[in-house]
């Protein structure tokens, strides 16, 4: 039996996105259409996968970015903008517009 966690999924971190512009689990919950404990148990199965608390939630109602929950918000912003630039960059390879074709990983 593994006990590897698993690699974080992209919906995981749109709820993680979620939870951080709603300010709330339960305002990410409605957002997104699902069940609190739903966008919880998300949560606490993404900090398991990357080893760390991304909120301090006993302090308060609403949930705070640790240290890490900031470093996981910044890169996930630099993926998006990479993950917005990599279709129009494919489309211009594909099209002979760009010489050279680098390809996006996520």
């Amino acid at each position: 039996m593994s006990t590897d966690p698993g690699t974080p999924t992209l919906d995981q971190l749109r709820v993680f996105l979620t939870v951080v512009e709603v300010g709330s689990f339960a305002g990410a919950a409605r957002k997104l259409h699902r069940a609190t404990s739903v966008v919880s148990y998300s949560i606490a199965n993404l900090e398991l996968q990357l080893g760390v608390s991304l909120f301090d939630r006993k302090t308060t109602r609403k949930p705070q970015l640790t240290e890490a929950g900031r470093m996981v918000l910044a890169e996930r912003a630099a993926s998006t903008a990479a993950s917005t630039a990599c279709a129009p960059r494919s489309r211009a390879c594909c099209r002979g517009w760009r010489r050279r074709c680098t390809w996006c990983w996520m």
